[in-house]
């Protein structure tokens, strides 16, 4: 047959079914109008897909956002308009959670660009709607500037998704938010936030089989009951190793949702970078309480802003390595305008404690927008050759 486009339906279909990377399959749709009418928009026979990381831009083009495949160690683009000067908080089941510098929060879907708004951040109780948004205390334009910023890099610390809303008739997203770690949700009919025992500072947040996980600042599990609008807790901190580091919470699941792990990562100060991930500890939940993972078997971890994902490294060949952790920078810091973050990632190994490099391209640095001010200054000490990504790279699982 001498024109490709022709090719019968059934064949194409056979083609497809043959790929085992989303990548690939996406090319395939693409080669025309006939094979991308032919073949299923949304593939019903591949297997779990390694996520990206979601860069700031792609080769200086702002309407661009850089996809890094860490299997092939490639930097992807896709037109993106829509996050252009957005924070992305987070990431779950194939959508961007975005916030802007007003009170909006929407999702985002970087294949199909499908926007779903999400309640408005002033019906937080306290989001500074007056003072900053309407300016009731008439600061000066700067102020306002940056305080917009501030707030929309900060407010809302990470966010989740129960459900795809691709397919889903109704999904919860749920959000820590706020300078004290708080937690609230929102149905995805709703036109507010509605806040969850605001008296606790939460570290990360999970659904599993339909219920909402979360880990507060010292280890302790709890689930939402939304009856009661309150958290019930199940189990007190794992045994963590009694380092005194910066610590930070993860929750994961790798066995069909149904069990629950509580990752501890711990970083370090160093000079120049503040902090860097020095080692993970991998917990499990059991009924007779926390067992000490030394191995993830041939499962990998990604971990930071993202929904924690836990996939088999089998079915990638030798693309990535198992029983590893592959985390990317997610410290929120509350300074207004230095640039501390988008340095710390890498790949932990379990099986020797060894932490190697992603190998990320390096971004221009981030200037502050008012070095004047005395507790900027040390951002400036950051050198061009310094290696990071502003903002902070986010893992994000693609789907249609």
């Amino acid at each position: 047959m001498s024109n490709w486009a022709d090719l019968p339906s059934e064949l194409l279909q056979e083609i497809a079914r043959k790929h085992t990377d989303y990548v690939d399959y996406l090319y395939t749709r693409a080669v025309c109008k006939s094979w991308n009418l032919a073949i299923a928009k949304r593939p019903r026979n591949l297997s779990s897909q390694l996520p990206f990381l979601l860069l700031p831009y792609y080769r200086e083009n702002p309407g661009h956002r850089g996809f890094y495949n860490v299997g092939d160690e490639k930097t992807y683009s896709l037109e993106l308009p829509e996050a252009l000067e957005k924070r992305c908080c987070g990431s779950s089941h194939g959508w961007l959670i975005m916030v802007e510098d007003t009170p909006s929060i929407f999702l985002l879907n970087p294949l199909t660009r499908a926007k779903i708004e999400l309640p408005s951040l002033s019906t937080f109780p306290t989001f500074p709607t007056d003072l900053v948004y309407l300016n009731s205390r008439n600061l000066n334009e700067n102020c306002i500037m940056r305080e917009k910023l501030h707030i929309r890099d900060t407010f809302i610390v990470k966010a989740v998704l129960s459900a795809d809303p691709s397919t889903a008739n109704v999904f919860i997203a749920a959000v820590i938010y706020g300078f004290n770690e708080n937690l609230a949700y929102c149905r995805s009919n709703d036109s507010e936030w509605k806040i969850i025992d605001p008296h606790r500072r939460y570290k990360d947040a999970l659904f599993r089989e339909g219920k909402l996980y979360t880990v507060d600042q010292i280890g302790r599990i709890s689930v939402f009951d939304e009856e009661s609008n309150s958290m019930i807790h199940i189990a007190d901190p794992p045994p963590v190793s009694p380092k005194i580091r910066l610590r930070q919470w993860y929750l994961a699941s790798c066995n069909e949702e149904k069990e629950v792990l509580v990752i501890a990562r711990y970083r370090k100060i160093v000079p120049d970078y503040e902090y860097k991930t020095e080692r993970f500890e991998v917990y499990k939940l059991e009924e007779s309480g926390w067992r000490y993972m030394e191995s993830l078997g041939d499962k990998m971890i990604f971990l930071g802003s993202n929904s924690s994902l836990c996939i088999s490294a089998d079915e990638y060949s030798r693309k990535c390595k198992g029983n590893c952790i592959y985390f990317s920078d997610d410290y929120v810091r509350l300074g207004k305008d230095y640039a501390w973050e988008g340095h710390d990632f890498g790949i932990f190994e379990l099986e020797d404690g060894e932490i190697k490099s992603l190998g990320l391209p390096s971004f221009p640095m981030k200037q502050p927008c008012f070095p004047h001010i005395f507790y900027f200054e040390l951002s400036l000490y950051r050198t061009a050759t310094s290696f990071f990504v502003l903002p902070p790279p986010v893992w994000v699982t693609v789907s249609p």
